[in-house]
C-alpha cells in the first residue's frame, strides 16, 4: 500500500530510464553488504516453502519465480534479487561488443495499460567488460541463486549475417562459465535485425550449428518472439531437436502489437516492443502451443503479462516449469514476489498438488 499509494506516484514522475538506473544503483548498494541484505530480506519476507521447490534443466530452484532479462542488464543486483525472494535471475541481454543502444527516449511507461514500451536497442557494456567484472565478483562472492545470462549480437551498424553470428557467439563463449544456464536472445524487438535468427530458418540453423561447435557445457534456452506463426514455432523446435544442450525456450519476448492499448503516452512510443498484461494472452498461446508439441523434449520458461498469481499459475498449468517477470515488479513493488509466491503455494495445496512439478502442463495435455 505504501509503495502503491506513496512511493510509486513519486517514482513515476521521473524519467523511466533514469529511475531504472537509479534502482539498479540502489540495488547494487543494498546487495553489497550482509547487513543491508538482511534488512531487505526482513522487509520483503522471502518465501521458502517445500511445495515450491523445483528444477529446470537440472538446475535446482528454491521457487519457480525469476527475474527476466532487461531488469538487471549487467548482473549487478543478484544479491538483492535473492533477498527480495526470487528463485533465480536472468541478467542481460549482454552483447559481444559494447552497444550504445538506440537514441533516447527509449523507455516509456504506459500506466493505463500497466505496461512498458521498450526500445533500448540492446544497451550493453559488452562481453569483455562484463566478463572482467564477473570474474572478480565470483571469486569474492558466488551467486546466491541460479543465474541465467542472456546474450545477443551487438546492435551496431553493418553487423549482420556471419559477422553478427560471430559477435553473438563471442558473448556466449566469454560468459558461459559464469552462468547456470545461457539464454540466446534470437528475438530482440527493438533492433533493426534483432529478430533475424528467430524469423529466418537459414540463419537460425547456422546459429545452432555454430553454437554446437563451441561444445556448450551449460543448458541453453532460446528466447522467442510471440509474433511468429505456429508453423515457424514447429520448425524451430524441429531444427533444435538434435542438439542435446538445447534444453528449452522462453516464451516470450515483447510484442510489436499495440492493438487496444490506451495509454496517452503510446503516441510517443512508436518503436520497440510492449510488455505487460497486453502481452498475456499472446504469450500464453505461444507457451501452450509449444508445450503441446514439444513437452517430451523441452522445458519452458513462461514470460509475459504476469500481473497476478492467476497469471503465474496459469502459465505453470499451461506448461511453464518456471516463470519470469519484469514489468509487474515495477508496478507492484519489491514485496510483490513474496506475495505472489505465498498465494501460489496456497493455490497448489488447494488443488491437491504435492509439489509444483505436478501442476506443470495439467491444463494442456
Amino acid at each position: 500500500m505504501i509503495y502503491d499509494k506513496i512511493l510509486k506516484p513519486v517514482f513515476f514522475k521521473f524519467d523511466p530510464e533514469v529511475m531504472h538506473h537509479f534502482f539498479n544503483k540502489v540495488g547494487e548498494g543494498l546487495g553489497r553488504f550482509g547487513f543491508t541484505r538482511s534488512i531487505v530480506r526482513m522487509s520483503c519476507g522471502p518465501v521458502d516453502d517445500e511445495i515450491l521447490h523445483t528444477e529446470i534443466a537440472g538446475i535446482k530452484l528454491n521457487n519457480p519465480l525469476g527475474v527476466g532479462a532487461g531488469f538487471d542488464k549487467e548482473g549487478r543486483i543478484i544479491h538483492t534479487l535473492d533477498a527480495i525472494g526470487f528463485g533465480f535471475a536472468e541478467v542481460g541481454t549482454i552483447t559481444g561488443q559494447a552497444s550504445p543502444g538506440n537514441k533516447k527516449p527509449r523507455l516509456w511507461r504506459l500506466p493505463e495499460d500497466r505496461a512498458l514500451a521498450v526500445n533500448y536497442g540492446l544497451l550493453s557494456t559488452g562481453a569483455d567488460a562484463v566478463k572482467e567484472r564477473f570474474a572478480n565478483y565470483k571469486r569474492n562472492s558466488p551467486w546466491p541463486i541460479p543465474v541465467g545470462i542472456s546474450v545477443a549480437k551487438s546492435n551496431l551498424p553493418n553487423l549482420s549475417g556471419q559477422t553478427g553470428l560471430d559477435d553473438l557467439l563471442s558473448a556466449y563463449q566469454k560468459l558461459e562459465q559464469f552462468a547456470s544456464y545461457v539464454t540466446v536472445n534470437v528475438s530482440c524487438p527493438n533492433t533493426g535485425d534483432g529478430e533475424q535468427y528467430c524469423k529466418d530458418p537459414v540463419m537460425y540453423r547456422e546459429l545452432l550449428s555454430m553454437l554446437d561447435a563451441k561444445h556448450p557445457t551449460k543448458p541453453v534456452f532460446f528466447k522467442l518472439s510471440p509474433d511468429l506463426s505456429q508453423d515457424r514455432y514447429l520448425e524451430i523446435m524441429h531444427d533444435t531437436d538434435r542438439y542435446a544442450w538445447a534444453k528449452g525456450f522462453i516464451t516470450s519476448n515483447l510484442t510489436h502489437d499495440r492493438t487496444n492499448l490506451k495509454s496517452k503516452y503510446l503516441s510517443q512510443a512508436t518503436s520497440g516492443g510492449v510488455s505487460g498484461p497486453h502481452l498475456r494472452k499472446l504469450s500464453d498461446e505461444v507457451l501452450a502451443f509449444m508445450y503441446r508439441n514439444g513437452h517430451s523434449r523441452y522445458q519452458f520458461i513462461g514470460l509475459g503479462g504476469i500481473d497476478s498469481v492467476e497469471d503465474a499459475y496459469r502459465k505453470i498449468r499451461l506448461g511453464a516449469s518456471a516463470v519470469q517477470l519484469v514489468t509487474s515488479l515495477i508496478y507492484n513493488g519489491p514485496l510483490w514476489p513474496s506475495q505472489l509466491l505465498r498465494e501460489l503455494a496456497s493455490r497448489l495445496r488447494e488443488d491437491g498438488f504435492k509439489n509444483i512439478k505436478e501442476a506443470v502442463g495439467v491444463d494442456n495435455l
